[in-house]
């Protein structure tokens, strides 16, 4: 019964995570959905904006669904003939954190949003799915596609130049990293040539990593911003760059984004990409990294280049952070009564789903975070933005500080895990 029971679970596992074959259902090309996503604190809707056809597709051909379940968000590509799943993504979004601050309990806000897929040969329907409190993803939109319709936008990109930093091979068995400039003039091109090869020795730099260095592709894309520099609202600072990024993002100064996402995505295909991370051309202190969406950084701080990988363990890896900042206790930000779905945070509901199993038996759960733990895996209270009620691995870890260059074992087995996916 035992040996029955093994082998129905492999068989579902197979079933649920079965990968499809890539050349009979897909075009060597992407297919982008934009789409307008709006609203408050209590309601989200989604609107409509464009079908746009892009010349690569650089993800895997041959790891098409999701097995991962991160993100707030999932997209989903299914053919509309036999209903089968051909490609998933699990994603975030800067909606989804506006959503959780003070102005959205008072106004109505809309944002550009965008997800890539490789591109269908057939007729077939893409539902966008958010994960509710509980953790159950909740469809919220869905729309049919038919490659044969001529409003597909189709635009040709020639403006700028693009370089291979690094080539380690064929795309589709790589992790594609795209680097992107912003705040970058004319006359700045050759500094952001030398600072994207100053940031990727940074990423390799760290493990895991360092010991992948063949099984990434890093591209550059010699975007020209009119001025120098970024905005930085808070101290009135104005730049006319090509992302229009800038600093306090919902009030937190050292907080860089863009929601300039059309003009991200525009500019990351000039490459086949996985990752897109923003260089932008300031000293100022600060970053920012998005589940599947994007990843941004300060090119000429001091810290910046540990920034460069904390933020990318965020975008690439979906790893919460794992400092406290802001919030007293987990009630506040969590449902308490299910786990957080990032893997390097844990409220101990279900710890057992966690890195329970990395914990030595004589580690005390949760754990004092003291001289004697300190280089021990357990549970220390204080992550993911609260003080209590939330746990995280280690001591300490990127994910946590800038002290340090090293993921913990859990997040590095998370990257490990995703730098597998994408490059096999």
């Amino acid at each position: 019964m035992k040996v029955f029971l093994t082998i129905s679970a492999l068989l579902l596992f197979n079933l649920i995570f079965a990968q499809n074959n890539f050349e009979e259902h897909f075009l060597d090309k992407s297919l982008r959905l934009d789409y307008i996503i709006a609203g408050n604190s209590e309601a989200t809707n989604v609107y409509f904006e464009q079908f746009k056809e892009e010349p690569f597709w650089g993800g895997s051909t041959k790891n098409l669904i999701d097995k991962f379940n991160f993100g707030d968000y999932k997209v989903e590509l299914f053919d509309v003939e036999t209903n089968i799943l051909l490609y998933s993504r699990g994603f975030s979004s800067i909606y989804i954190e506006w959503v959780f601050t003070e102005e959205a309990k008072y106004l109505d806000r809309s944002w550009y949003e965008s997800v890539t897929m490789p591109f269908p040969k057939n007729e077939s329907k893409i539902v966008i799915s958010q994960r509710n409190p509980q953790s159950q993803f909740m469809q919220i939109f869905k729309i049919n596609f038919d490659p044969k319709n001529y409003f597909i936008v189709k635009d040709k990109h020639s403006e700028f130049k693009t370089v291979k930093l690094q080539y380690s091979g064929n795309h589709h068995e790589k992790l594609d990293i795209v680097i992107i400039p912003d705040g970058y003039t004319k006359d700045e091109m050759d500094k952001f040539h030398n600072d994207s090869k100053r940031f990727m020795e940074y990423f390799f730099a760290v493990k895991p990593f360092s010991e992948n260095r063949d099984k990434v592709n890093f591209w550059a894309v010699d975007a020209i911003s009119e001025e120098s520099g970024t905005d930085i609202p808070g101290q009135g600072i104005w730049k006319n760059t090509i992302l229009n990024s800038h600093f306090y993002t919902f009030d937190s100064e050292r907080y860089l984004t863009t929601q300039d996402l059309k003009k991200v995505k525009d500019l990351a295909a000039y490459v086949p990409y996985d990752q897109i991370y923003i260089l932008v051309n300031t000293a100022k202190y600060g970053g920012g990294g998005i589940y599947n969406y994007y990843n941004l950084c300060s090119a000429d701080h001091e810290e910046s280049g540990r920034v460069f990988t904390h933020e990318f363990g965020h975008a690439f890896a979906a790893l919460a952070d794992e400092y406290e900042y802001g919030y007293e206790t987990a009630d506040q930000l969590y449902d308490m009564s299910v786990e957080p779905w990032q893997v390097n945070i844990t409220n101990l509901v279900d710890f057992d789903s966690k890195w329970k199993n990395l914990v030595d038996k004589k580690t005390p759960i949760p754990t004092a975070d003291t001289k004697e733990f300190e280089n021990k895996i357990g549970a220390f209270e204080g992550a993911g933005y609260v003080k209590k009620g939330i746990y995280r691995p280690t001591h300490n870890c990127k994910m946590r500080s800038n002290s340090t260059d090293d993921f913990c074992p859990v997040c590095k087995k998370a990257v490990t895990d995703m730098l597998k996916f994408y490059s096999e």
